[in-house]
């Protein structure tokens, strides 16, 4: 029974507060106590593993002078080398090597950040995350885990953005991009890309044996990456700060936005899509009216209130009309 039954059962029988909640618990619509009980295990058993991976940077960090060269990279292999190890033991699926295997993704990029410390090798920022997300692919593929694959995109996220923020005139990214001479709107479409074909990706392995690599919270994640990617690409031309001649950067985004809100409009699966682009082209507005009326004082400042309040409320009801017409169940787009 979807949303929409729901609504028009209770709409129906004129249902108060009390008797919803009744109808929900006799359609099991909620969450079990055990149900909740296993997902706040899970919960902590993740946050274990990222604790003991925190604790081995800062405890690094900590004790820098007190471990000679030999001492740092062993302590830190040494942890890696455990997590392969029972990786090793009790292989994905299973729970164990799951989060082993996250926190021998983890502890790669520690490992990385300690060899260009001890080294100074002069490497940019972006370069270790963009060497921590290549390298560390190897044990997100062999974890089977949609948690693991989040923090592969998560990095490989933030190596694409201290790229297009730094522009550092080095490192392979620049061998591919920097004969170009792209400004730096333009460069944030590289993210932008990137991040479309992880969901287009993630979608069609909902179609195929791989579904539990790809589920709905994965696919809304990487998609708010490329959304939000493309939102500061036409940001940065909106702004200026001499970037106004990369106008793609402004017009390629809108150009993605509107496939995205067909395509999700077509397949009336989820309105999460529609709920990115509103919320990225409400930014959008906001700050080129800001900027628009930057000399206007006062009387600028409450028309951006208004406008603020006029496209919130009309995004949040067309988008309740979808989600009751579509309901809330489905594939995610």
């Amino acid at each position: 029974m979807d949303r929409r039954v729901f609504d028009a059962l209770a709409e129906h029988h004129g249902l108060a507060s009390g008797g919803v909640e009744r109808m929900l618990e006799l359609a099991g619509a909620r969450p079990s106590r055990a149900e909740l009980s296993h997902f706040a295990v899970r919960v902590l058993h993740l946050g274990g593993v990222l604790s003991v991976a925190a604790g081995v940077v800062f405890f690094e960090a900590a004790n820098w002078s007190a471990f000679d060269v030999f001492g740092r990279f062993a302590l830190v292999q040494a942890v890696l080398l455990l997590a392969v190890a029972v990786a090793l033991w009790r292989p994905p699926p299973a729970a164990v090597g799951r989060y082993a295997l996250l926190l021998a993704f983890i502890v790669t990029g520690a490992l990385f950040a300690l060899y260009g410390q001890t080294y100074q090798t002069g490497a940019d920022v972006y370069e270790l995350f963009l060497n921590w997300a290549l390298l560390g692919l190897a044990f997100v593929v062999a974890a089977q885990w949609s948690v693991a694959w989040a923090a592969w995109v998560l990095v490989l996220n933030v190596a694409l953005l201290l790229f297009c923020a730094a522009r550092p005139d080095a490192g392979i990214l620049w061998l591919a991009f920097g004969s170009w001479a792209l400004s730096t709107s333009q460069l944030l479409l590289l993210p932008l890309g990137v991040n479309l074909f992880l969901w287009g990706l993630w979608i069609f392995a909902q179609r195929s044996r791989a579904a539990h690599l790809a589920p709905r919270w994965l696919v809304r994640f990487t998609l708010a990456c490329a959304v939000g990617s493309g939102t500061l690409a036409a940001l940065v031309v909106i702004v200026g700060n001499g970037d106004r001649e990369g106008a793609v950067g402004l017009i390629a985004p809108l150009l993605v936005f509107t496939g995205l809100g067909l395509y999700t409009l077509r397949g009336r699966r989820d309105v999460f899509p529609l709920a990115l682009i509103e919320g990225s082209l409400i930014l959008l507005s906001t700050v080129w009216i800001g900027e628009s009326l930057v000399q206007e004082g006062f009387g600028g400042f409450f028309l951006i209130s208004a406008w603020l309040i006029l496209t919130s409320t009309v995004s949040g009801h067309y988008l309740m009309r979808l989600v009751r017409r579509w309901g809330v169940h489905g594939s995610a787009t």
